[in-house]
């Protein structure tokens, strides 16, 4: 953080497109950690395979704040075509920051 304190950093990801941003899912925040590990599954249910190939997840990652003020520590698009339904993914992305080109 700019401040030199370690980050409570959290995960943020929207499955888009997303007009009316119900698809919002985060993670819990990991306590004062640059490293952060999340064992935790967000689900989304009943989409139809079909649309998995035109939808992308928009991931952010976040540090808390006090007051709400999080910190966005950088950003990432994923390519729902890109993966296989049913099947584990496990994979790094590169994080960009806000007007990035974060993977387009």
């Amino acid at each position: 953080k700019p401040d030199g304190t370690d980050p409570d950093p959290y995960v943020k990801l929207y499955l888009l497109p997303d007009p009316q941003k119900t698809s919002k899912r985060k993670t819990k925040a990991a306590r004062r950690t640059c490293n952060p590990t999340y064992n935790e599954m967000l689900v989304y249910d009943k989409i139809p395979r079909g649309d998995l190939q035109q939808r992308t997840i928009h991931l952010r990652v976040l540090s808390e704040g006090a007051f709400w003020e999080n910190t966005l520590l950088g950003e990432t698009i994923i390519q729902l075509k890109d993966l296989t339904p049913g099947h584990r993914w496990v994979g790094w992305n590169q994080l960009g920051t806000r007007g990035s080109d974060i993977n387009r």
